[in-house]
């Protein structure tokens, strides 16, 4: 894996990317789980700060929840997704945990005011087709489409200073590339346990809109 200031420049371990097949557990980004989300670097230039990342067309299952912290929306959020893959569904199927977990903050807010944090599972790709209705009426499915993302990584918890701080030097490198991306909201991607301690892997995302910018030749 290559990173610029931070920004990082995935690779993928002898894969090619097939646009109707969402998962590649040989990704790189894989790190507890068998599954997770197939990204394809766009920019080869390495002197590009931040290289956008394609994602496939992908389902997910989600929640919404209104907090005044991210992090007590994140709690509410996961358990409540937990519970449906291990058996809170219709089937009382136990399913594979993937990942990332993304969290979708959206950008302004008035202090005063709690805000509505949409916390998504990505589903294993034997349940892209057809997963079992949740039992929870507060869970739902998404479908996300394909898309390109801006991506800034950082370790350590994913609370909500260090996602802030690193979607502002994000955006902060977006604006200086006069790159056009979505301002309403961002990312936040876990991909570990929470019984992680030690190196964990979080992102933050900025989706690109129109043609992504690229300084570099493209794959």
């Amino acid at each position: 894996m290559f990173s610029r200031k931070g920004v990082i420049l995935p690779e993928c371990v002898s894969c090619h990317f097939n646009h109707h097949f969402p998962y590649r557990a040989t990704a790189t980004k894989c790190i507890e789980t068998k599954e997770c989300s197939a990204y394809e670097v766009i920019c080869t230039n390495t002197d590009y700060e931040v290289p956008p990342i394609y994602y496939n067309a992908s389902k997910w299952v989600s929640t919404s929840v209104q907090s005044y912290f991210m992090e007590m929306a994140a709690y509410d959020g996961f358990r409540k997704l937990f519970k449906y893959i291990k058996g809170a569904n219709a089937d009382g199927v136990h399913i594979d945990m993937t990942s990332p977990v993304l969290i979708k903050k959206p950008e302004a807010r008035n202090m005063w005011e709690p805000v509505t944090y949409t916390i998504s599972f990505l589903l294993p790709a034997a349940y892209q087709d057809a997963a079992p209705a949740p039992t929870n009426g507060d869970v739902h499915f998404l479908e996300m489409p394909e898309m390109h993302a801006y991506v800034k990584s950082f370790g350590g918890w994913m609370l909500s200073v260090n996602t802030k701080l690193y979607s502002i030097l994000l955006s902060r490198e977006l604006n200086a590339a006069s790159a056009s991306y979505n301002t309403t909201f961002y990312y936040g991607a876990g991909y570990n346990s929470p019984r992680t301690v030690f190196n964990r892997k979080n992102e933050v995302w900025y989706i690109a809109e129109g043609k992504p910018k690229c300084s570099g030749q493209q794959t």
